[in-house]
């Protein structure tokens, strides 16, 4: 018969406890060699000539409950009722330049929203005719409320999905209506 070896209380024989002793006779604790993470640092805030503080009169034209643009694939186009038909295959082509351009990557839709108001004000104040929204795809959330925001606006005469130099299907050219100017005759 053979003799039963004894187990300790962690459950080894003294004969492997013995075996495990004798394999870590001289090793030392390692020293601490891992680096603490650094802070990424914040972007930005991106900077614009745009109003700073959007009044509630801008942000009047957007809601969020509204939806009345559905896309039909991934092209995105619309034109306010009674306008010129042929606007939206203008801004495909890339016959019209925007004039300025607004990044919403990264933005909360509220942030969106009130830098999208914030946009049309600026346009209206430097009578831009033309301008490009880059919304991009990610999880399409704002892909999917630029639209539907754009088209409650008045001064929005059309938009449709952005040429490939200006950013294909994550971005949106849009016409806006611009004040005639005004001719004071000095009286």
């Amino acid at each position: 018969m053979q003799k039963k070896a004894s187990v300790t209380s962690t459950g080894l024989s003294a004969e492997d406890s013995q075996l495990f002793r004798q394999s870590i006779t001289g090793a030392r604790p390692i020293a601490q060699d891992k680096i603490p993470p650094v802070a990424a640092p914040r972007k930005k805030k991106r900077r614009t000539d745009v109003l700073s503080s959007p009044t509630d009169e801008t942000l009047f034209w957007f809601s969020d409950q509204f939806e009345g643009y559905i896309a039909q694939g991934e092209t995105l186009s619309w034109l306010q009722p009674g306008d010129d038909p042929n606007l939206p295959g203008r801004l495909r082509r890339g016959e019209f330049q925007p004039q300025v351009l607004l990044d919403l990557h990264g933005m909360t839709a509220l942030q969106a929203k009130t830098e999208l108001a914030s946009l049309l004000a600026y346009c209206q104040q430097k009578q831009f005719n033309c301008a490009c929204v880059v919304h991009g795809k990610g999880l399409g959330i704002l892909a999917k409320k630029v639209p539907n925001w754009l088209i409650q606006h008045p001064n929005v005469r059309c938009f449709h999905t952005a040429p490939k130099s200006w950013g294909k299907h994550g971005a949106l050219l849009m016409l806006l209506k611009i004040d005639e100017p005004r001719y004071d005759s000095g009286r």
